[in-house]
């Protein structure tokens, strides 16, 4: 399909190295699909064919940034700010790929991918005021627990619940991804139905661990999508105490074909949403300045020293980054980072790396 460049703003983030000439890749230059909205409908009728393209990639656009918008943000900023004018996000955009796409002589249907500069809508929110969060996780590995028929039911491949999640999981594409194992041999001797509703530790970090994941969510969904379902979470995350909550889907109609019924992917979307809006709340940055942090980077050789530098180039909160020393089991680092201390901790844990106290000032080292 073809991707067309629009004009952005070509902002990047400056990444300085003076020490023995190696350099560190900037922060965010891999591809990054957080700033990516994908399958944007569109049906624009206008006084010919090329008027009614040129409307609907401009919709398609829109669409995109208050899709995009909601992601970065927690539920209701966007009503708080007033309407973004066309020409504004059209700034923002990067580039489009038409993924479908059918006209006539007056009409125009497509579904478009809408790919934006994450300079440029950084530089926008903060401009604004709004708050937001860009940090993705780690994969929350979901157990989903039907029971229905009321005896506790988690590796048998049969159920619908467990079939909603499978079907959801892949489609994720805000900062909370989510996994759900296979359930083969592997997983059901990590763990049993039993150990995942008494929040075994070991068992669950052990399944975690071998799918890469950090939180670990065990879902109960008990009910019947005709009657309506009720659905308690609980959550282990990677560190901390568990949490839990709990909420209840009325019945929704279903149509024959229908791969899913609506009641549990409604459910599953809510149960997701609310890992959104956790997520977000916990990492979003105040618009405003920068925070600066000297650290020492600790590794044992030159493997671990370009592996901590590939993380950290993988941490879109990073805006800059200058070696001062560099040895061979440590390098120290003056980072400029968005967000506090406790934000910079949890973005750098989602790609292995912890912040410590040490004698001398934080140390950072790889977990693995």
């Amino acid at each position: 399909m073809p991707v067309i460049r629009t004009p952005a703003l070509r902002k990047s983030l400056s990444v300085t190295l003076i020490a023995l000439g190696l350099a560190l890749p900037a922060s965010g230059q891999a591809v990054d699909d957080l700033f990516t909205v994908r399958d944007v409908g569109v049906d624009i009728s206008s006084g010919n064919a090329n008027l009614a393209r040129d409307q609907g990639v401009r919709e398609a656009q829109r669409k995109a940034f208050d899709l995009l918008f909601d992601r970065l943000t927690v539920d209701g900023t966007r009503t708080a700010l007033p309407p973004v004018p066309s020409d504004v996000i059209e700034r923002m955009v990067q580039s489009f790929e038409i993924q479908e796409e059918r006209t006539s002589a007056t009409r125009y249907v497509g579904k478009l991918a809408i790919r934006f500069n994450g300079a440029a809508l950084r530089t926008y929110l903060r401009a604004n005021n709004v708050a937001y969060a860009e940090v993705r996780s780690k994969p929350t590995l979901v157990l989903p627990v039907d029971q229905s028929g009321g005896t506790p039911v988690l590796w048998q491949t049969g159920t619908a619940w467990r079939q909603a999640w499978a079907d959801l999981a892949p489609q994720q594409g805000g900062l909370v991804p989510v996994t759900v194992p296979f359930g083969e041999a592997a997983d059901v001797a990590d763990i049993g139905v039993e150990q995942a509703l008494a929040g075994d530790a070991t068992a669950l970090r052990r399944i975690a661990d071998r799918y890469g994941a950090g939180d670990v969510a065990v879902i109960v969904a008990s009910g019947t999508p005709e009657t309506g379902l009720t659905v308690t979470v609980a959550l282990h995350p990677a560190t901390g105490p568990a949490e839990s909550f709990s909420l209840t889907q009325p019945p929704l109609p279903s149509e024959a074909g229908d791969a899913v019924n609506p009641t549990h992917r409604a459910a599953v979307e809510a149960v997701t949403h609310r890992f959104e809006e956790r997520w977000t709340a916990a990492t979003q940055i105040a618009g405003g300045a920068l925070s600066d942090l000297t650290l020492t980077a600790s590794f044992a050789d030159q493997a671990g020293w370009l592996s901590i530098r590939r993380r950290l180039a993988g941490i879109n909160t990073i805006t800059q980054t200058t070696i001062t020393s560099l040895s061979r089991s440590n390098a120290v680092l003056d980072l400029r980072h968005a967000g506090d201390i406790a934000q910079l901790r949890i973005a750098l844990a989602q790609h292995d790396l912890v912040l410590e106290d040490g004698a001398d000032g934080p140390v950072l080292r790889a977990m693995r």
